[in-house]
């Protein structure tokens, strides 16, 4: 019997249909306030993982870019909330609900990676509900069609990087093109999230926006994974340092040198708050 995860945020963090799905992508696609990439190939990304109303428009246009040029074999998504001491794991099996239609596993490329000591082969903790990855699937679905992924949650320990590099190089003994996404938002701010280091007001945005999210976007735009699992954890700006350490280190591993920041803004643009929260859309 076929494992299917549903789709358990529809209705709620992005719409419920496939068509309200793809009105609200085409909406996206319109905002002038985000850049396009200047490479004409992008080959990884990170993505921001709230509710479409507050970060969708930035994911969507990641994937989209993505998604330009020959069509790959399979897509790669790094998320989960972890911390270090959690198992790293990779789902082996199994559909994927969203909106547009289903997605299905790798099966071959998932137990792959499971034969690396520090990969765990899994399905039951991906079928619990949970944002990072699923927001992100009517995006893959739309702009991928029915290519199938893979989805592996790292935890953001030593073996981040290590993670990242095996995807690619099981994709190379393959024969796989590939295309990676890391999920993440950036600072959870304010009394909501037991983190005010700057008190509140202006002076609190002002560091998030210019110091401690800035210092994020800049690691991952200089490809450096070891950031998310040094400091990343005590800054509080990146919740799946796991994810962009692994996704950096992948894109690295494949002679990558740098990325392009297509936008950055936060949850108080749309909801003038003391607790508020960074997001950011990152290409390589």
């Amino acid at each position: 019997m076929t494992v299917r995860r549903e789709a358990t945020l529809k209705g709620q963090w992005y719409p419920q249909s496939g068509e309200a799905c793809v009105e609200e992508m085409d909406r996206f696609l319109r905002e002038g306030w985000i850049r396009r990439p200047k490479r004409e190939v992008c080959v990884a990304g990170i993505v921001p993982h709230a509710g479409w109303h507050f970060s969708g428009s930035i994911a969507c246009r990641v994937v989209e870019s993505l998604s330009q040029g020959e069509k790959p074999d399979l897509v790669v998504l790094f998320g989960h909330h972890l911390g270090p001491y959690d198992p790293t794991c990779v789902m082996t099996e199994g559909l994927l609900e969203t909106p547009l239609g289903d997605l299905e596993v790798h099966r071959a490329f998932a137990r792959a990676l499971g034969e690396y000591p520090y990969i765990r082969r899994d399905v039951e903790s991906f079928l619990k509900p949970e944002n990072t990855l699923e927001i992100q699937l009517p995006f893959v679905r739309r702009f991928f069609g029915e290519i199938p992924v893979c989805l592996i949650a790292p935890a953001p320990n030593r073996h981040a990087e290590d993670v990242g590099r095996a995807v690619v190089a099981t994709a190379l003994e393959m024969d796989l093109s590939i295309r990676m996404i890391g999920s993440t938002d950036l600072t959870h701010y304010g009394p909501d999230f037991d983190f005010t280091p700057k008190g509140g007001g202006e002076e609190a945005r002002a560091w998030v926006e210019s110091e401690n999210d800035r210092e994020a976007i800049k690691h991952m735009l200089a490809l450096e994974p070891a950031y998310f699992t040094r400091k990343a954890l005590s800054r509080s700006n990146a919740c799946c340092a796991g994810a962009v350490a692994s996704t950096l280190a992948a894109v690295k591993s494949q002679g990558g040198e740098s990325g392009e920041l297509l936008a950055y803004t936060s949850s108080f643009y749309k909801s003038s708050s003391e607790s508020f929260v960074g997001y950011a859309g990152v290409v390589y």
